[in-house]
């Protein structure tokens, strides 16, 4: 199925599949609200990086972890693509750590607008008319849900910038996106594995907040963190190689729909009429989006 599949069906499949899969991670990172958000931060980031690294030596591509990197331009892109990777970690983990759920997830609407605007100026994409109604359709959705905050969502700007400039930052660089995602995760290990061994024997006497039950529970969720938070973000990189920033954006806005409907039938979050109008207009963008995949370029 896949093997006939060109690069740009493959760059359609990952970039729906990837929002998708982000969509529904809430149910399982709702698991984690008991332990410690800096430490899921770095358990995030360290079984991430041995489970991408895992499948590239256990698949004969190690190698590529060494020799992939050719120029300086692309380790120093790697290197910023790791820190602005976690800094949206951080910044959501920190919004959520005070009860911010919803500018948190207001940086997700913003995310597409500043990836489409990325997209236009800098790599020179274009819009149809469709895609001009779709943006219009967006961005009313996206200011409905702005009126649902009480102040400037200053942590939420964060989150949607951090994304948008690691998604221009990660497509400049001519680099598979297995083997990238490899590379930042294993800039990011060392320095959460350090902070993790000084939580875990300084601050709390041996033991960190994984493993304090006593059970395996803790450390199945500790590996499982890993795999969701690295089987999204390859996807991603896959549909924002081959596919336009600009499409990639919109169909990211397949995220926040799926969250909200998650909310709503699993978490029982109240659906405003606010949330409605917004929600209304932003999968009007989606429907005007599906409509022009057949003819969308590619970059």
């Amino acid at each position: 199925m896949f093997s006939n599949a060109s690069p740009r069906q493959l760059g359609v499949m990952a970039a729906i599949a990837s929002p998708v899969l982000w969509g529904i991670c809430p149910i399982f990172f709702h698991f984690l609200m008991a332990y410690a958000l800096d430490e899921v931060l770095a358990h995030r980031a360290i079984w991430a990086a041995v489970f991408i690294a895992g499948l590239l030596v256990l698949s004969g591509d190690g190698r590529k972890l060494f020799t992939t990197i050719e120029t300086k331009k692309q380790l120093g892109g790697l290197f910023l693509g790791a820190c602005l990777v976690t800094t949206n970690w951080t910044a959501f983990l920190y919004a959520i750590d005070r009860d911010q759920i919803i500018e948190s997830a207001f940086g997700y609407f913003i995310y597409p607008l500043l990836a489409i605007a990325l997209g236009l100026v800098l790599f020179g994409e274009k819009l149809d008319r469709r895609g001009w109604l779709a943006l219009s359709a967006a961005t009313i959705g996206v200011l409905i849900k702005a009126t649902q905050l009480d102040d400037v969502p200053y942590i939420a700007l964060l989150i949607g910038a951090s994304f948008a400039v690691y998604a221009v930052v990660r497509k400049r660089i001519n680099i598979d996106a297995f083997t990238g995602m490899a590379v930042e995760l294993l800039m990011i290990a060392p320095f959460m594995l350090g902070y993790l061994l000084y939580v875990t024997f300084v601050l709390n006497s041996g033991s960190g907040s994984f493993f304090l039950d006593g059970t395996s529970y803790g450390v199945v969720m500790a590996l499982a963190s890993g795999i969701v938070t690295s089987v999204p973000l390859v996807l991603f990189h896959m549909g924002n190689r081959f596919l336009a920033l600009s499409l990639t954006g919109f169909l990211f806005y397949i995220n926040p729909s799926l969250q909200l409907l998650v909310g709503i039938f699993i978490f029982n979050e109240p659906f405003s009429l606010e949330d409605l109008l917004a929600f209304g207009f932003i999968w009007a963008a989606l429907l005007f989006q599906f409509a022009r995949l057949p003819k969308h370029q590619t970059t």
